[in-house]
């Protein structure tokens, strides 16, 4: 018989070997685990909605366990032996990628069969840090976007930033969000590209949670078949058919009267906003096969947000008016033939609309499958704030398209298995409202009273979507296997994931024109020029995209050691390893002066040790008043994905494809930006008014990769203490540990040292900005989180729980680029840069929620819900403000932008290391330094994120009414009340930030003789209430839904 099960398991391997291409899995099904007075009974688990039923039989010593159970409920479980009474558990539910665990007792009596009825959510088998919803629990959530980020908020060590839309985001642990993994049926289903500060492929959320049927968040997932988890793992099951029919219709609408005044008493700009969701599944053939399909569409007219000085705008420019605008609105179409469009009123729609079919068979009693197809297309407008004319805004227009198929077997009653196989494309075209080949023009405006008094003025196309298109494929296959030892539970896989990417990314293809001032825009004399052609001629776009191809295989293997009664160990490994087959193409010239190519493809791979444990410690307490007591904790190494825009960094800017040039002040070569009427306007910089001739290949800087990177990866640990007590609370203190092992660090290659000025930091200069990928193994996170949950005997439900925590990290990583990533990074003396504060963490949370339901019309359903966030502000640095961009050392400029200088912060008005315009200016600046946090540095410079943004308190409200109308049929009416302390009193509820975590303070103006040049203070640099979408004011949103 032996034999027999091992030629079956060689047989299943040499079968997933020879499959087709695959991906990193997140298990959606739950597991049972369990223990019975008899070796040998007979167990069998039976889902109720559709009648799928698993058979085991326990070990000599009790212990048994079934794999790969729809998650969700209800389950009857039957156990019986010869010579005992069988018994039977209903009512269990069971979370997914969580094992739900039974203890039975048989007894050898004449009695008829005892019926013991389990409570939803009954005893998960936890290790790990992470918090799990069910629908139920879900539908108490008050929320208006009906975004996962709301529901992912209920876990402490998650902090959600105050944005909305494609800019939310989640962070874990403090961890930059692109860390995370969100997958949906355990597909991951993030950015497949990486440009979206949400971390999703789609601008809004990526799948309606009227779809969804648990969420849970992961922070430690220390079972080896999960990856992708540096950050965050956010996962979502998906309603499933059953053998009865389901289905729901939900309907919202929204406008600015939903929406309070802001912090100074205007009315919210008029929007409109219409989200309609439905909902059907049920049986296509009774206890065999079913179907679930739902669809959503998301309809919004935006807000008008921005306006000139003289408007009524939420946003307004600071001197700018009306009729400067017209004249430079008048000057585009009628000297240069272009239709800016407008600069107030501004407002385009927003659309989302998606669907998803699932299809569940159980094909006989030892296979099921699952088929899911889904498809979303989203078209989000963006801009840059203020100051844009409504053509220079972009739109982002998202297709994605997913199908898996997932085949559960039991080839034994101890041994499982499951192969999936998903294919994902995103496909985007992005492009400007307007022309999208007009050069990017920027005419600064300043007040002739004030010179620091000035607004830029922004028209044409976008200067990155001239040429912007990406395309996403891949492939998935999983195979995953657990075998049943009695004593031990084994866990085995393989994973593939082949993807193929194309992205077509010309920076400033179109252009990017500045002019210091609305004279010389009409005159066409500009003093500052960017722009990138390409080598195989202008209009030749596709021959500069990047196309590469990604493959990853993934090993893995698992035992779980059920070592004693109340003791249960896991330990494994997980192998990645990630490859490019494709390489960049080689610069010569970066090789000549680096040393080393550019042209390095991605190799590397990593094992990852993990070890969990979860102690029954009941016994060690020896009291009455503690029901039960857990410990549970592990250690484990963990792999973190890459965004595939860093991947692309080296293949879209190897040098040889474009010319990338730069003029930072105005080219009689080039000449004036020409009339419409003496040339086209377009590309004027290779027209007949130009003499610049295109420069060859590999003249440019160019990035590249070391060949020993290592993708971003962690030592994550936990420790808990979980107590029941006996007066019904449940109680929870954990402390987690993050330990960075790779992080994501750049260089400059060029980068020289000429000097050092007196404050101490170095000034530097480079040859070429050629970036380099590499790595850094600095920065850590610590937790501690502290929890309590009850429900008291009237029906309330409370939790409250806190945690406090410090996380660093050197790059923040925001941006897509290279070249924004290494430039745009606060940073005290070069490339010598220690680990700071993350921007992404909050150092304190407090959370609680009230859940309560009542029947106060009738036997219908009133629930009631609260959500109260308390949390310290996001990080941010004092920098240095220096109006000419970049810092002087008397006869040279620096290699880093001087607006990213963190600030030396003079020890008195008599400061030897830096230079004071005047004694006012002296006193300004000290009276700023003693009023504030920034004493704490005199006579040395402020740490990159050493400050923080204002607290954010606020209180969410959720009532539904239930309607019951006739059989278990019935209307549901929603109504969310968000940021209620708002409601109650205006001053409550703001979302205070500093914009970029960077507030420019101290105003200098280059150096002399190694000092700075202090001219002033601006105390209040880039702070600014965030109300872009509402969040500093009380929202309200009904909604209704029928449900059968």
């Amino acid at each position: 018989m032996q034999t027999t099960y091992l030629k079956r398991i060689s047989l299943i391997f040499l079968l997933s070997f020879l499959a087709i291409p695959a991906f990193t899995d997140v298990d959606t099904t739950a597991n049972l685990k369990g223990t019975v007075n008899v070796g040998g009974a007979s167990v069998v688990v039976k889902h109720n909605p559709t009648g799928l039923s698993k058979t085991t039989t326990s070990s000599p010593s009790g212990n048994f366990s079934i794999s790969f159970l729809p998650a969700g409920g209800p389950y009857t479980v039957k156990i019986s032996a010869p010579g005992y009474d069988p018994e039977s558990l209903e009512g269990l539910y069971l979370q997914f990628a969580k094992t739900g665990t039974i203890e039975v007792t048989l007894n050898r009596t004449e009695a008829e069969e005892i019926v013991v009825t389990a409570q939803a959510g009954d005893s998960a088998f936890r290790v790990g840090t992470g918090t799990v919803l069910s629908r139920a629990e879900m539908d108490a959530v008050p929320t208006i976007n009906r975004s996962v980020a709301d529901f992912a908020k209920l876990d402490p060590r998650v902090s959600i930033n105050s944005a909305s839309s494609r800019d939310t985001q989640i962070s874990v642990m403090g961890a930059n969000n692109r860390f995370n993994d969100f997958s949906i049926d355990g597909v991951s289903f993030n950015d497949p590209f990486g440009l979206n500060a949400n971390g999703f492929g789609t601008m809004r959320n990526p799948i309606s949670l009227d779809f969804v049927d648990q969420i849970s968040v992961d922070i430690t997932p220390y079972d080896v078949s999960r990856g992708n988890t540096t950050g965050g793992s956010i996962a979502v099951v998906t309603k499933s058919g059953s053998n009865d029919f389901h289905g729901s219709v939900y309907y919202s609408e929204r406008n600015e009267d939903n929406v309070g005044e802001d912090q100074n008493g205007n009315d919210f700009p008029e929007f409109e906003e219409e989200i309609t969701t439905l909902t059907f599944s049920g049986p296509i053939i009774q206890d065999r096969l079913f179907f679930f399909i739902g669809y959503e569409d998301f309809e919004k007219a935006l807000p008008a947000l921005y306006g000139t000085a003289d408007s009524n705008a939420q946003n307004k420019l600071d001197y700018v008016t009306a009729a400067i605008a017209d004249e430079i609105k008048s000057i585009a179409l009628n000297t240069y033939g272009y239709d800016a469009g407008k600069l107030n009123g501004i407002t385009f729609p927003e659309t989302h609309e998606e669907y998803t079919v699932k299809i569940n068979a159980i094909i006989n009693d030892s296979h099921r499958g699952v088929l899911n197809i889904s498809s979303s297309e989203s078209d989000l407008p963006q801009d840059y704030g203020v100051g844009h004319f409504s053509n220079n805004w972009y739109r982002k227009p998202v297709e994605i398209d997913r199908s898996t198929v997932t085949l559960y077997s039991d080839w034994t009653d101890k041994f499982s298995t499951k192969f999936k196989y998903t294919n994902y494309e995103m496909e985007e075209d992005d492009g400007s409202m307007g022309d999208d080949l007009f050069p990017e023009i920027n005419v600064e405006v300043c007040d002739p009273n004030n010179s620091r008094n000035c607004d830029n003025i922004y028209l044409g196309g976008d200067r990155y979507r001239g040429a912007n298109f990406i395309n996403v494929e891949s492939d998935f296959f999983t195979f995953k296997g657990t075998y049943d030892a009695g004593e031990s539970e084994y866990t085995f896989g393989y994973e593939r994931e082949e993807t193929d990417v194309y992205n077509l990314f010309i920076a400033r293809y179109n252009g990017e024109v500045r002019f210091d001032g609305v004279d010389d825009f009409r005159a066409g004399r500009w003093g500052y020029l960017r722009f990138q052609t390409p080598l195989a001629g202008n209009a030749a776009v596709n021959s500069v995209a990047a196309q590469f191809s990604i493959e990853k295989d993934t090993f893995y293997a698992q035992n779980k050691w059920y070592a004693a009664d109340d003791l249960t160990v896991t330990f494994g490994f997980r192998y990645d390893s990630v490859k490019t087959p494709d390489v960049p193409l080689l610069n010569p010239n970066f090789l000549a002066r680096n040393g080393v190519p550019n042209n390095a493809a991605f190799d590397f791979d990593l094992i990852q040790p993990r070890m969990s444990f979860n102690y029954d410690a009941t016994n060690l307490f020896n009291s009455d008043k503690i029901a039960s007591a857990t410990i549970r904790g592990g250690r484990g190494l963990f792999l973190g994905r890459i965004p595939n825009v860093w991947y692309s960094n080296a293949y879209t800017r190897s040098g040889g494809l474009t010319d990338y040039n730069r003029f930072r002040s105005y080219s009689s070569t080039i000449g004036n930006m020409p009339a419409a009427s003496v040339a086209d306007p377009k590309f004027f910089w290779l027209g007949p008014t130009s003499n610049y001739q295109v420069r060859s290949a590999w003249f440019g800087d160019a990035q590249g990769t070391d060949p020993d990177f290592q993708a971003p990866s962690s030592w994550r640990s936990n420790i808990a203490l979980d107590l029941m007590l006996s007066s019904g609370w449940d109680l929870s203190l954990e402390y987690n540990v993050d330990e960075i092992d790779e992080g994501v660090f750049y260089r400059d290659l060029g980068l020289r040292k000429d000097a050092t000025l007196l404050d101490g930091r170095g000034v530097y200069n480079t040859s070429r900005s050629d970036y380099w990928l590499t790595n850094d193994d600095q920065g850590d996170t610590e937790a501690i989180t502290l929890s309590a949950s009850t429900e008291f005997e009237n029906g309330i439900k409370f939790m409250a729980a806190y945690t406090r925590m410090d996380a660093s990290d050197v790059y923040g990583l925001t941006s897509s680029q290279a070249e924004s990533s290494y430039n745009y990074m606060p940073r005290w003396d070069g490339e010598n840069m220690d680990a700071a504060r993350t921007s992404f963490m909050s150092e304190h949370k407090f959370l609680a929620t009230l859940d309560y339901t009542a029947q106060l019309i009738g036997s219908n359903d009133t629930r009631f819900s609260l959500v109260y966030i308390a949390k310290s502000g996001e990080p941010y640095s004092v920098l240095f403000d220096d109006p000419n961009w970049w810092v002087a050392d008397g006869i040279n400029g620096t290699a880093f932008y001087s607006d990213n200088a963190l600030a030396y912060i003079p020890s008195g008005q008599s400061d030897p290391k830096v230079n004071f315009t005047s004694p006012a200016v002296a006193d300004e600046v000290m009276a700023l330094v003693n009023s504030t946090a920034l004493a704490a540095y005199k006579g040395t410079y402020a740490p990159r994120n050493a400050f923080d943004s204002p607290w954010l308190r606020r209180l969410d409200l959720r009532i539904t009414q239930d309607i019951n109308l006739f059989n278990d049929h019935k209307v549901v009416v929603y109504l969310d009340v968000l940021n209620l302390l708002n409601m109650i009193d205006d001053e409550q509820g703001i979302v205070k930030e500093y914009n970029y975590n960077a507030s420019k303070q101290i105003l200098v103006n280059g150096s002399t003789d190694g000092k700075f040049n202090i001219s002033g203070t601006d105390p209040d640099d880039n702070f600014f209430v965030r109300n872009l979408d509402g969040q500093s004011a009380w929202s309200i949103n009904l909604g209704f839904a029928y449900k059968f």
